[in-house]
């Protein structure tokens, strides 16, 4: 009688990053599991949150885009820094967030994503609609693994 193996581990992984606790758990995680294989840390940039930004007078969209790229992009020195640019890809895309992470996880092909989850807030958009994690999970193609 032969033991049962093991499926293997995903090999090309996506982790949506917001620089969170719960998303740098992801990237932990994703980045033990792809010892010989890929792993792109994606962040998208909302646009959505700019324009209201804009919208209620805090400001004008394109700069708060410019602001939160360039915090993006420093946050991804510094973990590239730190994981090294042969272990992480680092990607900043503008867009909605849950359509940008699926969208992306289907150009590249990968095995999973891989998230943070956030704590259920007051807002009622989120009650509505879902989290953003919610809705990665429900459109994707690939698994979905989220880290609390």
């Amino acid at each position: 009688m032969t033991m049962p193996t093991a499926p293997p581990l995903p090999q090309a992984l996506l982790v949506a990053m917001d620089f969170s606790p719960s998303a740098r758990r992801a990237l932990e995680r994703a980045v033990s599991w792809a010892a010989k294989g890929e792993v792109t840390a994606l962040h998208v940039v909302d646009t959505g949150f700019a324009a209201r930004i804009e919208a209620h007078g805090l400001g004008e969209a394109a700069a708060t885009m410019a602001k939160l790229r360039a915090r993006a992009e420093e946050e991804f020195g510094w973990l590239v820094q730190e994981k090294g640019a042969d272990v992480v890809s680092p990607m900043v895309v503008e867009g909605v967030p849950f359509v940008e992470i699926v969208k992306i996880a289907n150009d590249l092909e990968v095995d999973m994503i891989v998230m943070g989850a956030h704590r259920a807030t007051s807002s009622l958009e989120e009650f509505l609609f879902g989290s953003t994690a919610e809705k990665v999970l429900r459109t994707s193609r690939c698994p979905v693994l989220c880290m609390p």
